[in-house]
């Protein structure tokens, strides 16, 4: 889990659902804007559809945070600041292995142009 500096609130992750763009890939789509600057803050958001069970979702949402720190995010706070994205997992992500999580992590980071 990220720290709590680090994580999206209720009210920006509404505003993200109302006015932040949209990137797809075959597991995740990410919901971002760019905001003030701030540090960069994120989420993951595993639905009941995907996996039924709390532990389940949990499990996913930890997995992609692991990620995002394996991908040294929260120490390029500069590179990222003002950054604001939540990844929805589809079903295609729930049978994938971490490798493969956080390669199509890193593509989707990279067409945002942070990476």
């Amino acid at each position: 889990m990220f720290p709590k500096k680090n994580r999206i609130t209720k009210t920006r992750f509404d505003e993200l659902m109302k006015k932040g763009r949209v990137l797809h890939s075959p597991s995740f789509s990410l919901r971002y804007s760019k905001g003030l600057n701030v540090l960069p803050r994120f989420a993951f958001v595993v639905s009941k559809k995907v996996a039924k069970n709390a532990v389940d979702r949990n499990l996913l949402r930890r997995r992609g945070f692991s990620i995002l720190r394996d991908l040294g995010i929260l120490k390029q706070e500069n590179v990222w600041k003002g950054f604001f994205g939540t990844f929805f997992y589809k079903k295609e992500g729930k049978e994938m292995k971490i490798k493969e999580l956080k390669k199509e992590i890193e593509e989707i980071l990279r067409k945002v142009g942070k990476i």
